[in-house]
């Protein structure tokens, strides 16, 4: 289904067990909510779970006037301003891959 957006949680696993000791798989789903954030005129929905939710909520009644999301939103890549999309692993890889390729390129031609 989805993760949440400022700590990760996510779908988990696990075996339902009858009586009879047949095994079955189960999913356990996270609680998300849809949450907007408002920072001067920009705004972002973000998906988060219940316990993110009330600590997000309390932060901003502590400080009304600065809103800002939380430091694990950093962290993980999220940034209200500019509208840029949260960062996800295939994207941490393909840059990976790109400096490995550009520096062997580079290799091969001092080589050469």
């Amino acid at each position: 289904m989805g993760t949440c957006d400022r700590c990760g949680k996510g779908v988990q696993v696990g075996m339902n067990v009858s009586h009879s000791h047949v095994r079955t798989k189960k999913r356990s789903y996270p609680n998300l909510h849809s949450f907007k954030i408002r920072q001067g005129s920009l705004s972002r929905r973000l998906r988060l779970c219940t316990q993110c939710l009330r600590i997000v909520k309390k932060q901003i009644a502590e400080r009304p006037a600065k809103v800002s999301v939380i430091p694990k939103t950093e962290e993980i890549g999220i940034k209200i301003d500019s509208g840029q999309e949260k960062r996800t692993s295939d994207d941490l890889k393909s840059t990976a891959e790109q400096k490995d390729l550009e520096s062997v390129k580079e290799e091969l031609t001092k080589v050469i």
